[in-house]
């Protein structure tokens, strides 16, 4: 037996236990959500920022916006 041979039966046997139901709910719970909540603790102050960031540019436009209009049609 070559080495690919046995590297792709052993790749498809790992793919078919990975997508067993049993082995899918224990990758979800004890992998994937800690390491989500730790990303999304540490990222957290960012969306905060970047959000507060936001809505300042969008008062500042609408601002601007007012300021314009009444320019306009004080003359």
């Amino acid at each position: 037996m070559s080495f690919n041979i046995v590297v792709n039966k052993l790749l498809m046997s790992m793919k078919d236990e990975l997508q067993k139901e049993e082995n899918m709910i224990l990758m979800r719970n004890d992998i994937i959500k800690p390491v989500v909540e730790q990303i999304f603790l540490v990222m957290y102050p960012y969306f905060i920022g970047i959000g507060c960031i936001f809505i300042t540019i969008i008062i500042a436009i609408f601002v601007i916006l007012f300021l314009n209009i009444k320019i306009c049609y004080q003359k």
